[in-house]
């Protein structure tokens, strides 16, 4: 399968694709007991709409997969967008906050990481090209939708990139166990960039060279660690909770 095309099914994700960026859509299958589901008007949006029968689902999609009659063919050039497309929008005041994965492998980790980013008021997630899970329709699919509504930005080199968002404004926070000041004590009083680290190895020393600070979280002795996603959500709520407004 071409790489700029990715699937998603089940009626939420598809449904979400339909409400909040059609344009990414090339086609949809439904199956036909729930075509009667979706409105005409949402499917006038779409150029290709299908219908099937039973489990005769597009070969490219998993007969195991759990798509409740609901397929949709993605443009991903069209959802995800290039580095130098998201700098012509980007508005940087100090309630602004980027997240920049860094090497995230699994992606359920990324889908989540989406999610809990849009929960928070954090602008867009950062998506490195390389070693790193893509975006694909696992990823869409457990970001609950929020991969339609928040940009999602493909970069390559990301210490390039921390570099340049320094040159913006923000100031980087490399996010990994041994980091020298906890979360809980520090004030984000400018733009904010979150650096997340591999599930197993954490941050490349490169890229915490590049890193402003490296924030830790606080944690109950008798537990060593959270994964990627749960780190996450708990520093993008503690920076949405001195950023009420990046929550409007």
């Amino acid at each position: 399968m071409d790489d700029r095309y990715l699937y998603i099914y089940g009626r939420h994700a598809v449904i979400e694709a339909l409400q909040f960026r059609p344009d990414v859509i090339t086609s949809i299958s439904l199956r036909d007991d729930v075509r009667g589901e979706v409105s005409r008007e949402l499917l006038a949006q779409v150029k290709i709409v299908k219908t099937f029968r039973g489990d005769d689902i597009p070969r490219e999609i998993d007969k195991k997969a759990v798509h409740q009659g609901f397929i949709a063919k993605i443009d991903r050039q069209k959802l995800v967008l290039s580095y130098d497309q998201f700098k012509e929008t980007l508005e940087v005041t100090n309630d602004s906050c980027l997240a920049i994965l860094g090497e995230v492998q699994d992606p359920h980790n990324v889908g989540a990481v989406i999610r809990s980013a849009a929960a928070f008021g954090v602008q867009a997630v950062l998506i490195p090209k390389h070693r790193q899970a893509g975006v694909t329709g696992t990823v869409v699919k457990v970001s609950a939708g929020m991969a339609f509504k928040l940009p999602l930005v493909e970069v390559g080199n990301v210490n390039r990139v921390l570099e340049d968002m320094k040159k913006e404004g923000f100031f980087v926070y490399g996010l990994d166990g041994g980091g020298d000041t906890q979360l809980t004590t520090e004030q984000f009083t400018k733009p904010t960039l979150f650096v997340l680290g591999n599930e197993g190895d954490g941050l490349r020393a490169k890229t915490k060279e590049h890193c402003d600070m490296i924030l830790s979280i606080p944690m109950h002795a008798q537990c060593e660690s959270l994964n990627a996603s749960a780190s996450a959500a708990t520093v993008f709520y503690q920076w949405s909770a001195q950023h009420p407004d990046a929550l409007q």
